[in-house]
């Protein structure tokens, strides 16, 4: 107990280091300073990992490849023509360092595996909103454990879930798994708002309110009635409200 109190102690200024590296947004802003998508590099490297992939499997042809990397290009450009956004700036960094602690309590170090998986340590809250922090919390739908993953979706990032074995109750291994399902979301729908959205409601019911509604901005999907009213709830308590302790 004393070996972890200490290890968490020695955790605790490396993690307001670690606040101070993720959330630049804000406080450019707050200085009137322009601000650069701090993950867009990582999704770029990401979609040019998985185009190559594809193009080597024959799952696309060259000339696709070619096509998807001019579109990312031209959606770069565009972006940069736009005034930088942090929808994370709501959350207070007390919010994170306390999500952080109480992960760290479990005996797993979330925000090193978020970083390490490109995923913004804002989104350790969101562990709050779906457990309270609960390894054993199991819903009427059936997903269970920190971050309320589905059998599916945990087998899908490579958790065991059978009779004899359910790793979604691994607080490290489910945690890992839970960063790349959010990484792999924001990759999917390029919108952290829209990637919370699909953690909550499953990527297959965002992506048919993209479709009929014919936009990609959560609030008017959200305004519209799109999406569940359980989600259109859920992403602002991530990102905005206090999360329950």
């Amino acid at each position: 107990m004393m070996h972890f109190m200490n290890r968490t102690r020695n955790h605790g200024a490396a993690f307001v280091l670690l606040i101070a590296l993720l959330a630049p947004a804000a406080r450019a802003q707050a200085d009137g300073l322009a601000a650069a998508d701090p993950f867009g590099p990582i999704n770029a490297e990401l979609a040019r990992a998985v185009d190559s992939h594809l193009l080597r499997a024959g799952e696309i042809s060259p000339g696709e490849a070619s096509a998807r990397a001019v579109a990312r290009q031209s959606l770069t450009a565009a972006a940069e023509t736009l005034p930088p956004e942090n929808i994370f700036s709501a959350i207070p960094a007390q919010e994170i360092l306390a999500a952080r602690q109480r992960l760290l309590a479990l005996g797993v170090d979330a925000a090193r595996i978020f970083v390490e998986e490109g995923v913004p340590a804002e989104l350790l809250r969101v562990a709050a909103i779906e457990s309270n922090y609960d390894p054993m919390a199991l819903s009427s739908k059936g997903a269970r454990g920190i971050w309320q993953l589905m059998p599916e979706t945990a087998a899908r990032f490579g958790l065991r879930v059978n009779s004899q074995t359910d790793e979604r109750m691994h607080p490290v291994r489910a945690t890992r798994a839970a960063a790349r399902y959010l990484r792999k979301l924001y990759v999917q729908f390029g919108d952290w708002r829209l990637a919370l959205a699909a953690f909550n409601a499953g990527e297959a019911a965002v992506a048919a309110a993209i479709r009929r509604a014919g936009t990609t901005d959560f609030r008017q999907l959200a305004e519209r009635g799109m999406l569940p009213e359980e989600t259109r709830r859920y992403v602002p308590a991530v990102l905005t409200r206090p999360a329950s302790r």
